[in-house]
């Protein structure tokens, strides 16, 4: 009898709260042995190049206990670190990182860049499939399509949060002109978009679909305190920050988890409608669908979800499923 193939990723982030929700799926997913995670490539975004870095490996390390999974620093994202929005803090999770450790991981000279190490696992997808989940700016997979072009069309598909298609933006380098992701690095967004096998989850989606505060943070009690507390903490935090900034108002206590979608998306695909469009970016990162006869490929974007109630349970299920330790 054949053995069912355990699924690759690689998650490419640029870590902040939402993307904490995504990667500690995945890695809960992973402890279970029913995924891998070949790596977690950082990116500047949400917080700038060395932080997303520092602070995606105090994340593997204090709080999800997963040192077994590389943590790689960008090489190519630092000319976006004055951009950088600071949403949910210097430490991209409104301090609770910073609190839990102030231990600072220095990147080793052996170590390949995030672009590097994705080109190396994307020249091998023929006999090592995998999937990239992409929750920060495309930076560094567009570097890596323009110095190998059609490289990413061997991954088995590439999972991304971006975009928007007909909602307004929310990334302040662009003015909000375009959504964050796409908005810091407009003309990655457009490199990227031109491959095959691509999912989108763009602000239309993740904006509409809200998650229950209150149910989050009883969930969470079901990890042992330290990862309880900051879990409760980034959401507390998160909040606060939609709050601060008017995607929320004080007595609606639920929240938008952009980045979950796609760990959601990966393990039930059928929760979500997805529509075949053709679209292309403009140097601010803003959507544009394309004609009929364009010769781009379809992305497949989501755009609505079957069933809300079902999709927030899936995207707390790691509460449940694994405790961190």
């Amino acid at each position: 009898m054949l053995q069912a193939t355990i699924p690759e990723i690689v998650i490419d982030t640029d870590c902040g709260v939402d993307d904490t929700f995504c990667t500690a799926n995945f890695v809960a997913l992973h402890k279970a042995g029913k995924c891998r995670i070949r790596g977690i490539t950082t990116v500047c975004g949400n917080i700038t190049t060395d932080s997303a870095y520092q602070n995606t490996r105090r994340l593997l390390r204090e709080v999800l206990r997963a040192d077994d999974i590389p943590v790689l620093r960008s090489g190519c994202s630092e000319f976006n670190d004055k951009h950088c929005s600071f949403f949910y803090g210097k430490d991209g999770h409104k301090g609770a990182l910073s609190h839990l450790s102030e231990n600072v991981y220095p990147t080793e000279i052996t170590e390949p860049t995030s672009e590097q190490f994705l080109e190396e696992i994307l020249s091998n997808a023929h006999t090592r499939p995998v999937t990239i989940v992409a929750i920060g700016p495309l930076t560094n997979l567009a570097l890596v399509e323009r110095r190998n072009p059609g490289i990413l069309n061997n991954a088995n598909s590439i999972i991304i949060m971006g975009g928007a298609i007909h909602d307004e933006g929310n990334c302040p380098k662009t003015n909000m002109a375009s959504e964050y992701n796409f908005g810091m690095d407009g003309p990655s967004a457009h490199t990227v978009l031109a491959g095959r096998n691509i999912v989108l989850f763009p602000l239309d989606l993740t904006t509409k679909i809200r998650f229950d505060m209150d149910l989050i943070l009883k969930r969470s009690e079901a990890l042992p305190e330290e990862q309880s507390n900051f879990f409760k903490s980034i959401v507390n935090g998160a909040f606060e920050s939609m709050v601060e900034y008017g995607e929320a108002s004080k007595d609606d206590r639920r929240l938008n988890i952009h980045d979950v979608h796609c760990f959601i998306y990966f393990v039930r695909p059928e929760l979500y409608q997805v529509t075949d469009m053709k679209l292309t970016t403009d140097k601010d990162g803003v959507c544009l669908t394309c004609d009929e006869d364009s010769p781009r490929p379809t992305v497949g974007v989501a755009l609505s979800v079957v069933d809300p109630l079902v999709v927030q349970e899936v995207a707390i299920s790691m509460f449940e499923a694994v405790s961190f330790i």
